[in-house]
Formats: C-alpha cells, structure tokens, sequence
C-alpha cells in the first residue's frame, strides 16, 4: 500500500515548485524523479536512516540526516517562508505529536505554499470487517495513530493548514457492496448519510492536499474529447492534463473518440475541448446545444492547417465557429484560425520530462536517425545528397529509420535498421542512441503551420539536428544549437561536417539540451491553460453573444 500510495501522491506534487522538501526521503528515488520534470528545483530531503541518506545525497541537491521528532527546526537550515512544497509520505501516523510538527514545520511554507500526506483510514471497510473478526491491522507496530476522514480535517486544521483535496484511494469490490448492504440499517439507526458512510469506509487511505493559503481555490473541470489519439494525444492532452490536475481545484478528464459529461463537484466551473474533431454539420449541433445549455465553456484544441482536411470546409467549418474559442500549438497556425474564430490562445508543445545529460559511448560509429509520418515530399529533394554522404562514410556510418519504409528502402548502405510505427517509449529508446537527426521539411501552407516539437525531442535526447528552415529556423540558433539546410548542396556540406567533427556536433548537442532545459519544458508553461481557460468563462457573456451571431441555430429552442 505505501508504495502505491507515495506513487500516487508524487503525482500531484506542483512541477513548477521551486523549493520541495521531503521529509522521510529514502534513497532519494522520488525526487530524482521529479528533477526530470524540473531540473532547476530545488529538492531538499530529510532522512534519518545514514545509509538511505548517502545514497540520496547524489540525487537530490541536498540531504540532512536528521529525525525530525529529535531535532530543532531552526538547526536544518531552510528558511521560514522559503518552502513550496512540503511532503511528510505516510510519515505523520507514525509520529508521537504529529499535530505539533505540522505546526511546526508549516512555518517553513510560502503563502501559497502546500503540505502533501498519505494517511491510513481506520474507517475503511476491510479493517471494519477484520475487528469485527477479533483480528487488527497494524503490520509493523510502528503506528502511532489512526485517523478517520474528520480527524484528518482537524489535524491539518490544528496546524493552521487549509485541506483542498482529500482523495480516497481503495479497492471496492462486489464484496464492499455487501458491507453495504449489511451494514445499512446500523447506518439508518445512527442517522448516518448512506453516500458519506460509502466514501468514508470505501478509501483504504487518503491523499491529502493542504495549503498554508486561506484562500478557496477556483474550482475547474477540464475535460477533453481525443478524436486523434495517434502522435498528438500525449503532448497536446495527456501531459498537459497532468500537470494542470496538480493545480489547487482543478480536475482533468479525457476519453478518446467518446466522452459522457462528468458530473461536475459542487462549486466547479466547466471545459469542454474537442480535440481535433471534424464537427458534422448539422449533426454535431445538438451536442453543442447540450454543452452551452450544461454551461460549459467550449474549446476547440487543433494543432494542424485545417486545409490538410477538406471535411472541415464541407461542414462549414463548425469545429472552430460552433466553439468558443480554439486553442493551438503555432502564431502562424493562430493566424490562420483567426479567420473562423477570433479567440484564438497559442501553447506551443513542451516536453514533460529531460532525460539526464548524454553520455556518449566511446566508439566510432556515428548513428542517424529519421523518423516522421507523411514525409517523403519533404525528404525526396535531399536524398541524392544523404547517399552521397552515407556512401563517402559508409564505414563507420548507419541509420535508424521509424515508420517510412520508402525512406529506409531509398538508402544506399547496409547499415540501416527498420522499425515499423512504434510506441513513443520505443520511439524515444531509438532517438536516445542515435547521434544526428535529419527533419526535412519543405516550404508549404501545411508544413509552415507545424511545430518544432522533433527539434525539442532531439535536443532533449543529446542528438544534433540538421533541420530545414520551414519551421525550424524560428528556434534553432544556426551552429550553436543546430545547423539549418537551405538547399541540397548546403545539406550534404553540414551533414559531412556533422559526420566528421565530433566535438563540434556533440558541443552543439549540448548547447540544444540546455535551451530546452531553460525554455521548453511544460513545468514552466502548464499553468497557462487554467489561466487561460478561466479568463475565457469570466468571458463568457461576450462568447455566447459572438458564438449567437456566427451560428444562431445553436441557441434556438
């Protein structure tokens, strides 16, 4: 239970949190994990086990060996007020006065700082029936104290600490139906709710999250339809929902090709997003009448020239004008949109995680990689000259190619591998061994709306990119965090030199993993769309008004 506990309370630490510190830290393990998430936070452990401590002390950017029952606060060196993020794991239980050092160490919060636990609930239905059996649980005597869910509250409200979020986690079988049932009348007789006893007994433990802020935080439900799951789900929604779930009161939900409207929490505004859907005309404007008559602001989320898709144009564009507003990945696609849609916001695509720094194997062959859908036209006009080059290095050259196998088929060597379209995990693995990455794109109203997201990845994983100018000019410092190619002859001359100069081309790569570091990384972007998203439905007079005038019929009766 501890260890998927931690696991599902690390999920929601902040990313963008400056200073954490985790008390109980262990080996270091967690945060290690979190510093690929932000490798500029600071991750401050506290452990008492020497042992574990030696080991986290090369992971986390520091580490005191202290316990924290026995030891003055004042004498860890973390100043009062300077603290984001305050993780006490499954420890507080265990602690002789764990209301004394809440107080205590909520003093080291921000403001706005926040405090994150896992704690047993000595209500859930399987301890229940186990004492009613004359058998109890408390598997290493350790334990301290049991909370129920309003002992919870109380502990938290002693320290002076507001809980935001309480998630009970638990396994509710047919046999958790059966406590209900049989423990119904006892219920009735207390004058207990049916709904709070079920909650109360169904959380084997609660996840919980306070802050030092006696501010209520705006409530938001953000929930996603995914019509295009393939390549764009993870970077355009299932990352960014991530962090944006991490934000006080705000909840994410997505569903790929179907999406039943979740019932919304007390107080919680509503987003609905249409993840490139190509919205039927007339048929789609029944789900959209239920949308505004339920509230809900509509987003249209698109990361792609709606020229590429002649559908939209044959349903009089109704994926952009039947929403609110649209939100995309490029300025020059933003441009495009304003056309259908005047509220149009730009989040162009980071990456959820940096891996650790390259290290480079000391061996002679220089590894390419190529991997995209849909771009023979764009790799066509360089091909004669990549052969070339493959040809002149052909001892000490090979290619890795995903997905296009007249790509692969075009080239001249025998050093070559193949690997069919693939999970992104795989995806990465392959791109991580590889030392060049070649992203040909040519000039045209499709290509010039795309993101530099292969640039980002590349940069990322210590590969060097010898790229085009469409789209990639715009973020890559030519020689300095990559080279850019403007025509054929130009491309066989940088690729040589790529080939030839190690040093140069790894000194590039290095510089390319440090602008992502400091600029793409969604910890330091995430926040946007919340923000964005309730600025829109403190909009909402105005939407209504403009989505009345572009298609009148959604609001008639």
């Amino acid at each position: 239970m501890i260890d998927r506990a931690n696991h599902d309370l690390f999920k929601l630490l902040p990313p963008d949190a400056k200073v954490i510190v985790e008390i109980g830290c262990g080996t270091g393990s967690r945060g290690e994990q979190h510093k690929l998430i932000d490798p500029h936070c600071q991750y401050i452990g506290i452990e008492r086990d020497r042992e574990k401590a030696k080991i986290a002390v090369d992971r986390l950017n520091w580490v005191t060996v202290a316990d924290i029952e026995e030891i003055a606060i004042e004498s860890l060196d973390i100043a009062p007020g300077s603290v984001d993020c305050l993780i006490f794991g499954d420890l507080l239980p265990y602690l002789k006065n764990p209301w004394e050092i809440l107080q205590q160490y909520s003093a080291l919060l921000k403001p706005e700082g926040q405090i994150f636990a896992t704690i047993p609930n000595v209500q859930y239905w399987r301890r229940i029936v186990n004492l009613l059996r004359g058998h109890w649980e408390n598997p290493d005597s350790k334990m301290q104290h049991w909370f129920t869910l309003e002992s919870i509250k109380s502990l938290f409200a002693q320290a002076r600490l507001q809980v935001y979020e309480l998630q009970g986690k638990g396994h509710k079988t047919e046999n958790f139906a059966q406590f209900q049932q049989l423990l119904h009348p006892m219920v009735k007789a207390l004058e207990l709710k049916s709904s709070d006893f079920a909650t109360e007994t169904g959380a084997e433990y609660y996840i919980v999250r306070s802050t030092k802020s006696t501010v209520q935080p705006r409530r938001l439900l953000i929930q996603t339809i995914i019509m295009a799951p393939t390549g764009c789900d993870r970077v355009r929604v299932l990352e960014p929902d991530k962090f944006s779930a991490t934000i006080p009161g705000v909840r994410t939900v997505s569903g790929v090709k179907e999406a039943e409207l979740i019932t919304p929490l007390h107080g919680e505004e509503k987003v609905f997003i249409w993840q490139r859907t190509i919205m039927q005309y007339p048929a789609y404007i029944p789900k959209l009448k239920q949308l505004l008559k339920q509230h809900y602001l509509i987003v249209a989320e698109i990361d792609d020239n709606p020229i590429r898709r002649r559908e939209y144009a044959d349903n009089n564009y109704l994926s952009y004008l039947g929403c609110h507003c649209v939100q995309t990945t490029t300025e020059p696609l933003a441009k495009i949109l304003r056309h259908y849609n005047p509220n149009v916001a730009v989040f162009p695509n980071q990456l959820a995680y940096l891996p650790p720094p390259r290290i480079y194997p000391a061996e002679h062959t220089v590894t390419i990689f190529f991997g995209a859908l849909n771009r023979e036209n764009d790799w066509q006009p360089i091909m004669a000259a990549l052969n070339r080059v493959l040809v002149a290095h052909k001892h000490r050259i090979r290619v890795k190619v995903i997905h296009d196998r007249r790509f692969f088929e075009s080239l001249e060597i025998q050093q070559k591998e193949f690997e069919p379209f693939c999970s992104y995990e795989g995806y990465q693995e392959i791109m991580y061994s590889c030392d060049i990455a070649l992203l040909p794109l040519v000039a045209n109203p499709v290509n010039e709306m795309k993101s530099d997201l292969k640039f980002i990845e590349c940069a990322a994983r210590g590969v060097a990119v010898l790229a085009s100018p469409t789209v990639y000019e715009h973020s890559i410092v030519e020689g300095e965090t990559g080279l850019i190619y403007k025509h054929e002859k130009e491309f066989e001359l940088k690729l040589n030199s790529l080939i030839s100069d190690t040093s140069m081309r790894q000194e590039i790569a290095a510089n390319a993993y440090e602008w992502v570091r400091d600029n793409r990384l969604l910890c330091g972007h995430y926040r946007q769309r919340r923000d964005w998203y309730l600025q829109m439905r403190d909009e909402l007079p105005r939407l209504n008004a403009e989505l009345r005038s572009r298609l009148p019929e959604l609001f008639a009766e």
